[in-house]
Formats: structure tokens, sequence, C-alpha cells
């Protein structure tokens, strides 16, 4: 019987979750420097890009995304999820823009993540704790 009911917790906690896109190792993020990084450095950094933008001045943007969302625990308790259940979300967004000599002309990268209620506790907070760590006084 705990073989079962452990086997039935792990199905569920194994399919309250879902992503898109691959995450960024944010260290070889940190390497891409404006000026200076070529397109090839870019792409052994962190890989293919999911989107390629091109404009009529010949500059080329990559965009990178990530996400992803996963239940709480306790929304798969039957009736307490209804009141007390929820997600934690992360996000990562990367967009590096080429010029026509395919060096970094400019770049934007943002990460963050949430945790979201549902029920009677609902409402999201930034569940950030590498940026909670580092506020100002």
């Amino acid at each position: 019987m705990k073989n079962r009911l452990l086997t039935v917790v792990i199905a569920a906690l194994l399919t309250g979750c879902a992503s898109v896109g691959h995450k960024l190792d944010e260290s070889k993020v940190a390497q891409i420097k404006k000026g200076t990084t070529t397109r090839e450095q870019v792409l052994q950094l962190v890989g293919s890009p999911d989107q390629i933008t091109r404009d009529g001045n010949g500059n080329v943007t990559f965009q990178y995304l990530y996400c992803r969302a996963s239940a709480k625990a306790s929304s798969f308790i039957p009736v307490v999820g209804a009141f007390a259940g929820g997600a934690n979300v992360q996000n990562q967004m990367l967009m590096v823009t080429f010029g026509p000599d395919n060096i970094v002309s400019d770049l934007l990268s943002t990460y963050g993540g949430n945790s979201v209620d549902t029920g009677v506790t609902a409402g999201s907070h930034a569940a950030m704790p590498d940026v909670d760590q580092n506020k100002r006084q």
C-alpha cells in the first residue's frame, strides 16, 4: 500500500511541471560583451536561438526564451488544493543584436520568478532570492 501511494504522489508531482525553451547559463550570458563578441561566439556560448529577426539595415537579432512552471505540492491535495494551491514560475529572456559586421551591437538579458497562489491565498510575489539579498537599504 505504501509503495502504491508513493508511486501516485511521485507521478502527480512529475506531471505538475511544464517548460518552454532551454534554460540559459547566466555565467555564459555574462561573457557576451557589446562591441567585441562575435555571432559565432554567441552560438558557442548559448547555442541556437529560438527566434531570429532581421531588419532592413543588416542587423540580426537572436532571441532566447525560457519559461518553467511547476505546480506547488498543495495543489494536488483534494479540496485543499482549491484553496491553497498554486505554482512556481521561472523565466529568462535574452536578446542579442548583431550589426552587419556580425559583432554584438546590443544586448538585453532578463530573468525572474514568481510564486503564484490560487484560492483564498490568491496573488503572486517575486521569488528572486539573489536580488532580495542584494537590495539597497
